[in-house]
């Protein structure tokens, strides 16, 4: 099955559940928007690849970055094992222990050139060694903008976090893949050879049906950097970028324009260097 309930997301803009424990101080996340797609010649520097120092022919995206406003911040407290909001971050109030710190931000698709004027607005959790470093950080930047191409300065790889395209409702042969029949076996062709056997008399969840296809939330693990924009501004065949933005090796779930969430990855701790680009398809790029 790989994904189950496969049911529209009930949100654009992606929630995440967990962070990467940095210690350095700064937002644990960034937000984007998806803007294109091109393709890059680099050279391959992974140790042990049989195409090291070769070149290799490698999709990218670009994903729009503006700027994010702080509009304020909120504690948590963990009380068995759960986060209760305590409200917002007041002047003198006790943090020590198991508290959570996440900053109010404000993130507006039309600073990059998109049509929509409603921003989005998203709690983003504060890294750091302890809660009196979080608390002083975030205070400054309260009723301010952050350019996030200085918060992903040092990341090597992300995870990216978006809601899928929308297909509507499909059959099992589109949804799941299965094969069609055979001609004239059965007076369906596209629908499922069985549903289960005579008992128990319950149709299991891992059956093939057809159902919604598309606008789920899926996470994307260990993509890498390939650049952060030098200079804002960029035009591309499908939209014309006013702000920064970065090239992210790989593909990206969702249309052009959709929300994604950029996290520190999770899973590799290893640190590298932006490849050696040889050559990019989209002309303006400047990293």
């Amino acid at each position: 099955m790989a994904f189950y309930p496969r049911v529209r997301t009930s949100h654009v803009l992606p929630k995440i559940r967990y962070f990467s424990q940095d210690s350095n101080l700064g937002l644990a996340a960034i937000v984007g928007f998806k803007a294109g797609m091109g393709h890059a010649l680099i050279i391959d520097d992974r140790n042990g690849s049989p195409n090291f120092g070769k070149q290799l022919f490698v999709p990218y995206t670009v994903v729009a970055i503006p700027q994010i406003k702080v509009l304020d911040a909120k504690v948590y407290k963990e009380i068995d094992g759960y986060l209760i909001n305590t409200g917002k971050l007041a002047q003198n109030q006790d943090i020590k222990g198991n508290y959570e710190i996440r900053a109010i931000a404000q993130i507006a698709p039309k600073d990059s050139g998109f049509s929509q004027k409603k921003p989005f607005e998203i709690e983003i959790p504060i890294t750091g060694k302890n809660n009196i470093e979080k608390a002083e950080f975030i205070k400054k930047y309260i009723g301010q903008s952050i350019d996030q191409k200085e918060i992903i300065t040092g990341w090597s790889y992300v995870d990216l976090t978006g809601i899928t395209k929308g297909k509507g409702f499909q059959g099992p042969v589109k949804r799941f893949g299965i094969k069609r029949k055979q001609h004239k076996s059965r007076k369906s062709v596209r629908a499922v050879g069985t549903i289960g056997p005579w008992h128990p008399a319950s149709v299991m969840y891992t059956v093939p049906r057809a159902g919604q296809m598309g606008y789920h939330r899926r996470t994307t693990y260990n993509l890498r950097i390939m650049g952060i924009s030098k200079e804002p501004g960029i035009r591309l065949i499908t939209k014309t970028i006013k702000g920064n933005y970065l090239l992210l090796k790989g593909t990206v779930p969702g249309p052009v324009g959709r929300p994604v969430v950029i996290r520190k990855a999770v899973r590799i701790k290893a640190q590298a260097k932006m490849p050696s680009i040889i050559n990019l398809s989209l002309n303006g790029v400047k990293i």
